[in-house]
């Protein structure tokens, strides 16, 4: 794949319209090395009924009204059945959820699917990182990884490359992860700490060469770096504004600005999209989204988790390679551009963390972050004693 003419600076432009193209079961990914770091038949997929994605209309602030895009942005949790572990302290049949999950199932109880096509190919994982790693939390600055949660993520990072990729800024996840086995996508994919490659093969300007904290050659790449003082005045704009809503807070992610309503009383909702709008209005060259309780100030460019993906995955310059097999495990709708790039360009699998029925472009689902970390020790062990048969293998032919 040339680079130079896949990756050229990002165009401000509107937001891509969504591919509605399926995932087939052949994959032209490549497989990459951190710095440190049951059914094979492809008719499996195909028998799974899915709906046409509904039109995502939550970018456009012009449109439907604030109260109800927030809403939707936010779905309430909802007490499931204890009988199909979905909630222990409920008797309570959830049959959307229930029914849901026959378009969408476990990627847990599908383990051995997801494997049995692994098999001869290399998993790289992707990962979000507020309702995927970590639990969503009333304070966005108290979303710790728990110590069996980083456990987990450094295992899988030993056996897969991995990545994650966040709407925080970069700094910040790597704060609370604190794993060098990974790479670090924060600000939507904005701010990349990649793997090292020449320069000259990149064929992009805002990509350079440096050294990280732990001493290593790194590249950095930074496609909206021109927009960082205007960032920077939206967010003291922001800070000023909503400090008069209770509950309501504004967080720096260096490339976007986010601004939280989860402590905020329901109806005070309309009342932050109109104060954040009215700012966003001023500056035409940032839109303005909806994530679970946040709206985001981002600059208006071709540029999102997805892109983040294909970019990580070409600046190793491995195209062309059908043996690999990338998931991307996210809960957001800001992840399901990931899961869309997965799906349109036949790749591999999306994998959504929700503990109520969305519209999604995964193919598989997990409840919460516990599934999370089950689903990634499972895939660590199967790794491992796939590796252990490989050698002893390979010893048996030697002798």
């Amino acid at each position: 794949m040339d680079l130079k003419t896949t990756h050229n600076s990002p165009v401000i432009t509107d937001p891509v319209p969504v591919s509605k193209s399926r995932l087939s079961l052949s994959s032209n990914l490549m497989p990459y090395s951190p710095t440190s770091a049951g059914y094979s038949s492809p008719s499996l997929y195909i028998n799974i009924p899915r709906r046409k994605p509904i039109p995502d209309l939550l970018d456009n602030v012009r449109a439907n009204s604030w109260l109800d895009a927030m809403k939707s942005s936010s779905p309430p949790r909802k007490k499931l059945n204890k009988d199909f572990g979905l909630d222990n302290e409920s008797d309570e049949i959830d049959h959307p959820y229930l029914t849901w999950m026959i378009k969408y199932p476990s990627a847990l109880s599908s383990f051995e699917e997801i494997t049995a096509y692994a098999k001869g190919k290399k998993i790289v994982l992707f990962m979000d990182y507020d309702g995927t790693l970590s639990p969503i939390v009333d304070n966005p600055d108290n979303a710790f990884m728990s110590a069996s949660m980083r456990a987990t993520v450094k295992y899988v990072a030993k056996h897969f490359p991995a990545a994650i990729i966040s709407g925080r800024s970069r700094d910040k996840v790597f704060e609370f992860v604190k794993l060098t086995e990974l790479y670090y996508a924060g600000s939507h994919g904005m701010d990349i700490m990649g793997p090292v490659r020449k320069l000259e093969s990149i064929g992009h300007p805002n990509c350079i060469s440096l050294t990280d904290k732990q001493d290593k050659e790194v590249n950095l790449f930074q496609p909206a770096s021109e927009f960082l003082p205007m960032i920077d005045e939206v967010f003291r704009s922001l800070v000023e504004t909503v400090k008069r809503i209770n509950g309501a807070t504004v967080e720096n992610n260096k490339f976007c600005v986010s601004v939280h309503y989860r402590n905020v009383d329901t109806e005070n909702w309309d009342l932050v999209g109109q104060v954040v709008t009215e700012i966003v209005k001023g500056y035409p060259r940032l839109r303005l989204t909806h994530g679970r309780k946040v709206l985001e100030v981002r600059p208006v460019i071709d540029w999102n988790k997805g892109k983040a993906v294909e970019f990580l995955m070409d600046s190793l310059g491995l195209s062309d390679c059908d043996d690999v097999l990338p998931i991307y495990i996210g809960d957001d709708r800001t992840d399901e551009d990931a899961f869309k790039v997965l799906r349109k360009a036949n790749r591999g699998f999306g994998i959504l963390v929700s503990s109520v029925p969305k519209e999604t472009a995964a193919f598989y689902s997990l409840r919460d972050p516990s599934e999370v970390m089950e689903f990634l020790k499972s895939l660590g062990r199967w790794k491992k004693r796939a590796s252990l048969q490989n050698e002893s293998n390979h010893l048996t032919i030697t002798i």
